[in-house]
């Protein structure tokens, strides 16, 4: 992995050194999430912190007890852990086969159960460094849910990370197991054939990806068999790169009666940062399975699992629902989303700037404002960070953008017979090698809707995409077998 020393964020935080042996049980200071100090990991962490009705949700204590079995010692991390989002059918199913095969497996169907889980799992590898004077071999993470589960994950990765020395992108292995829509599954079996023919068959898909469980039962793919050869043979990595999206999003301010008074118009915008490693699709976003909602009381689960929402998905997690701090109205829970077919036309501008090969890197240093603009009614915004073709086709960081227009109606007034207005066409470009990315409506009273990663964030009223995240955390390191594409 590259080194960009300075670009690393110190921190004052110290760990604590161990006095004495220490129990167990899981400790109180593991429970309670760490406080970053760059800006970045603010935006990650301000979720948690503004409102204190965000506390009233706390991990249950199945996730403790689950940790406390697979975390047994001080002086000895396991090889794997597997998380997985209980809060579907899909996570429940999984659960229960792997837990009756007694593997290492920690359910998690709420915002503050994954964020205990990856608190714990930091912690108990801080305590092992603390105690032992080897380097610890990485813990193989396992991720079993779709897209926006994973999202939660790295958002975890990123802000605990970026309070740690860059030794510490090497304690962990993420492992991803599809449970639904997942593009970052889709390709990584682009790049390693085994990963490709365990979890992007037919068999797993026709038994994954449906909304519900089916009523009848019927032959499945051996899925133990399946997760555990991943789980035992994944030993190589593949670091993918992590990208940052930067929402500029409408806050809904709390009537303050001494305050109200001195507030400028322009001081209802908030700035959130987010690492994603898929996909940010704008525009035609149908939702398929999840509660809608479009203010800060609605807001549900999938917020990337930092903004304490329960999910939607029984009346039983509405019950201990607190109310969301207030950040962009949040639409997903633990639910996944899908690009539909609805025609729905967006008025936008995208400033696009596209990094400089080696041949244009002398002509890019006289002319540093080489922006590309694209201002038109859009049908879809779709960009990608995954790398086109299974790996980095340069060393420059890069991002590729698939866009939907619409085209003119074509009029020849000079030939009555021609003079009819033709269809609506849309026109379909991909353009790749992007670097920095602006998107804003074309109007200003117009909010849009951002899908990250599989979360949508709605009441923005512009993003910016850079295809590097700014810290020195710039890959997940996503554990594969090997990279082989195999006998296509």
């Amino acid at each position: 992995m590259t080194k960009t020393e300075s670009l690393i964020i110190s921190s004052n935080r110290q760990e604590p050194k161990l006095a004495g042996r220490r129990g167990r049980s899981t400790s109180l200071k593991e429970r309670q999430p760490s406080r970053p100090q760059n800006e970045r990991a603010n935006s990650l962490d301000n979720e948690r912190s503004l409102d204190t009705r965000c506390h009233l949700q706390i991990p249950r204590k199945t996730v403790y007890d689950q940790l406390n079995h697979i975390l047994v010692s001080d002086n000895h991390l396991p090889d794997s852990i597997i998380l997985i989002n209980t809060s579907d059918w899909q996570g429940q199913y999984l659960s229960d086969l792997l837990q009756n095969h007694h593997l290492p497996v920690v359910c998690t169907c709420t915002t503050a159960d994954i964020q205990a889980a990856f608190n714990t799992i930091v912690s108990r590898i801080q305590r092992f460094c603390n105690c032992n004077s080897q380097t610890p071999i990485p813990i193989k993470i396992a991720v079993a849910g779709a897209q926006h589960y994973l999202s939660a994950v790295l958002r975890l990765f990123v802000d605990h990370l970026s309070h740690k020395t860059p030794d510490w992108l090497g304690y962990m292995r993420f492992l991803i197991i599809p449970l639904g829509a997942h593009p970052v599954s889709k390709y990584l079996g682009t790049i390693d054939y085994r990963y490709n023919s365990l979890f992007q068959d037919a068999a797993w898909r026709d038994l994954f990806h449906k909304p519900e469980a089916p009523v009848v039962a019927q032959e499945n793919p051996d899925v133990v068999s399946r997760v555990t050869q991943y789980m035992v043979g994944a030993n190589g990595a593949h670091q993918l790169p992590i990208a940052e999206a930067m929402l500029t999003y409408k806050q809904k301010r709390k009537k303050s009666f001494h305050f109200d008074f001195a507030v400028s118009p322009d001081e209802d915008s908030c700035q959130k940062f987010i690492p994603f490693i898929g996909m940010v699709k704008v525009g035609i976003v149908e939702q398929t399975s999840a509660t809608s909602g479009d203010s800060d009381d609605a807001a549900p689960l999938g917020s990337l699992l930092l903004s304490s929402t329960p999910p939607q998905v029984s009346p039983a997690y509405k019950e201990a629902s607190p109310t969301p701090p207030s950040s962009p109205s949040i639409n997903s829970s633990f639910c996944a989303y899908s690009s539909g077919g609805q025609s729905e036309l967006m008025g936008l501008q995208v400033d696009y700037w596209v990094a400089p090969t080696e041949k244009k890197k002398d002509v890019e240093k006289r002319d540093s404002s080489s922006k590309n603009t694209l201002k038109c009614n859009f049908r879809s915004l779709q960009v990608s960070r995954l790398p086109l073709g299974g790996t980095e086709p340069s060393p420059q960081p890069t991002m590729s953008m698939t866009v939907v227009t619409k085209e003119k109606n074509k009029k020849v007034m000079f030939l009555p017979k021609k003079s009819k207005d033709k269809e609506v066409e849309s026109k379909s470009q991909v353009i790749e090698g992007i670097s920095r990315l602006i998107c804003t409506a074309k109007h200003q009273q117009t909010m849009l809707r951002v899908l990250i990663d599989g979360v949508e964030w709605n009441d923005v009223k512009f993003f910016q995409l850079a295809a590097q995240w700014s810290s020195h955390v710039k890959h997940f390191p996503i554990g594969i077998f090997g990279h082989s594409k195999g006998p296509y």
